[in-house]
């Protein structure tokens, strides 16, 4: 260090000025934030004892994009405080290992960002299942995370004031506390030749796989309207992987930090649209009793995905198209219009242009989202894509199991025979069968399912048949 600028610090340091180390504070977000019946939920009880330079909010779905946005929309008259909402896919909110080590990855990515700072960390434990909870706990325990835990005690169990409580793991009886001394404040930097699927989409179900040629294609014209804010309709058969596609789009855009906000327009209902969409003050309706965002306000700055567009209620198209125009909600039961900025991305397994004819989709909403096209193939069109695609479902199988399966191969022969209506999600869950039946390393044709095994070549299916004893067609059917 510079020997003018340590003195200049030593003397800050005697004149009895104390630095103030950057506060951050990670939270999840649980089912009563921002309010549990009258009183703050959790976070915004702890905001509002404690101030933070950057506040992190995990969001394990949607639902919770909103609520996280809502609490920054209630503290925004704070000064300083910047937050961020960090999407936690699980595939099950009571799984140890799966939490730990999504957990563990998106907290690294913060300490490589902002650990060279030294902050102050925080880790609210109040939100979540106790098995989120627990991941903070092993986090801190191991020393992968050097943060204060705090759990805030509410105001019924404290004579009716909110307390915030600090867990010191370093001197508590918890078992097992303070084993370990040693605290990580960086973590390796993730690695420039990680490969693109890996770090644009670190939580989701299905990465993106695949080299055929016409794959390739459609995923480079995703990634290179990825940088321009324009809206983009994804066309697709079912199951081709239209939403992995979407979310591919939003992590490589100038919106990576903001949120992502994926909706099935066909599970809208058409009486509750418009508030699910752009949300409602308080009492305009039976059921209202709080104020509501709506999808658009939770978004702002980030990315919607509408998917099965086609299936959007007719009575929602018009106000939509007011939004994409004007960039401006009008909340149920609200006097005025409030400002947006959302990337619209949006899918369909249906042909627009057929339902324009028809009367069931607004032409000018058409062309509104149409602004750029990717067209995704279907899998019968990426044979080679196959095997590529077992393999990766197969490895996930046995990461999450702990097992060691494997496909024989005269069972991918048959795969690649089928011709996969349901595309990648068919194929997906055919995987997780087999697998799951499978006693052996090598899984055998005899596991598949019988709509597989009857669209073979019959030479082939005679020769598996005489192998493997399969039942003939007559003893299937009866």
């Amino acid at each position: 260090m510079n020997a003018v600028l340590q003195w200049e610090i030593d003397d800050i340091y005697r004149k009895g000025v104390q630095i103030v180390r950057e506060q951050i504070l990670l939270s999840f977000v649980g089912n009563r934030d921002p309010y549990s019946g009258e009183e703050s939920g959790p976070v915004l009880s702890l905001l509002s004892e404690r101030r933070y330079n950057r506040v992190f909010l995990f969001c394990t779905g949607s639902e919770y994009y909103e609520r996280a946005k809502a609490v920054e929309d209630i503290t925004k008259e704070e000064e300083g405080a910047s937050y961020s909402f960090i999407r936690l896919d699980l595939e099950s909110v009571i799984d140890y290992e799966e939490i730990y080590e999504k957990l563990q990855r998106s907290v690294n990515m913060i300490l490589n960002r902002y650990g060279h700072r030294k902050p102050e960390i925080s880790v609210l434990l109040d939100p979540g299942t106790p098995q989120m909870q627990t991941g903070w706990f092993l986090m801190v325990l191991s020393g992968a995370l050097d943060a204060k835990l705090l759990q805030g005690i509410p105001p019924r169990f404290a004579g009716g004031v909110y307390k915030v409580r600090e867990v010191d793991l370093k001197e508590t009886n918890l078992p097992g506390a303070g084993v370990s001394s040693k605290r990580i404040n960086r973590v390796e930097s993730i690695s420039p030749e990680t490969r693109i699927e890996e770090w644009i989409q670190p939580d989701l179900k299905t990465k993106i796989v695949g080299k055929s040629p016409v794959f390739l294609d459609s995923l480079e014209k995703a990634m290179k309207v990825a940088q321009y804010d324009l809206s983009v309709l994804l066309s697709g058969e079912t199951g081709t992987g239209k939403e992995v596609f979407a979310r591919s789009i939003h992590e490589k855009s100038k919106r990576r930090d903001k949120p992502f906000i994926p909706i099935n327009c066909a599970s809208v209902s058409p009486s509750l649209a418009e508030s699910e969409f752009f949300g409602h003050k308080k009492g305009p309706f039976t059921g209202a009793d709080q104020n509501r965002l709506g999808h658009f306000r939770t978004a702002d700055g980030g990315t919607i995905f509408l998917d099965e567009i086609g299936d959007l209620p007719k009575e929602i198209q018009p106000k939509l198209l007011r939004v994409l125009e004007n960039r401006t909600v009008l909340p149920v039961g609200a006097d005025g219009e409030i400002e947006v900025d959302v990337r619209i991305i949006a899918a369909t397994n249906r042909n627009l242009e057929e339902l324009m004819k028809e009367g069931i989709f607004r032409s000018d909403l058409f062309e509104r989202l149409q602004q750029f096209i990717v067209e995704i193939p279907p899998l019968r069109e990426r044979k080679d894509d196959i095997p590529l695609l077992v393999g990766e479902f197969v490895d996930d199988w046995n990461r999450k199991y702990r097992e060691n399966k494997g496909i024989a191969e005269e069972t991918l022969k048959l795969i690649l025979e089928y011709p996969w209506p349901g595309n990648v999600r068919e194929l997906s869950n055919a995987v997780m069968t087999i697998c799951a039946q499978g006693q052996t390393n090598a899984i055998t044709p005899e596991l598949l399912p019988a709509k597989i095994l009857g669209i073979t070549p019959p030479a082939f299916r005679k020769a598996c048949r005489e192998r493997f004893g399969f039942p003939t067609q007559q003893q299937r059917e009866s």
